[in-house]
């Protein structure tokens, strides 16, 4: 028969304390990490904006604002893992400050680089960025295209629309985009 003694002489009421001051530090850091993410969020009234779901099921939005035709201000959402976070937050600040010309350089390994590498399990998340972050160009450009040729499109001219890659999957569900 097995001696169970020791268990009376663990020490739990400092075990327990122990987990708690790790929990709690652990759940200030991811709150502080949130909080500290700038380009995390939405805009309001965007200039351009793509919604991207992944392969992986992940779903990214990227907005952005344009003055003086570059990106004054940059946001990126979603709702997958770490690395599609920080892929996101890569992409967005990236984005500062640049036209949609130089914009169309940022590529999945610009954002592999800015990140400081990507395990090769989350390859994929640089890219659903990148190619959200594109796609947000495009519709920018087809949209102020068409505004200027035909007239059309709202007083802002603003381009919204869900897109695609070549490597991720259109998603035309409606998620408040």
């Amino acid at each position: 028969m097995p001696d169970w003694s020791f268990i009376s002489r663990i020490p739990w009421t400092q075990m327990l304390i122990g987990a708690a001051i790790i929990l709690l530090m652990v759940a200030a850091w991811i709150s502080i990490e949130h909080r500290l993410d700038a380009h995390r969020g939405t805009i309001d009234s965007p200039d351009a904006s793509a919604f991207l779901r992944g392969k992986c099921g992940d779903v990214m939005k990227i907005s952005l604002k344009f003055m003086d035709d570059r990106v004054a201000e940059a946001k990126y959402w979603t709702d997958g893992c770490r690395m599609s976070g920080a892929c996101g937050a890569a992409a967005a600040k990236l984005a500062l400050g640049k036209s949609p010309e130089e914009i169309a350089d940022i590529d999945h390994l610009a954002i592999q680089r800015e990140v400081g590498g990507l395990p090769e399990e989350d390859l994929h998340c640089a890219t659903l960025a990148s190619g959200t972050l594109q796609e947000a160009i495009r519709l920018h450009l087809v949209g102020n295209m068409g505004n200027m040729r035909f007239g059309k499109g709202d007083a802002s001219g603003r381009s919204i629309q869900r897109g695609s890659s070549d490597n991720d999957q259109r998603d035309d569900t409606s998620l408040g985009v």
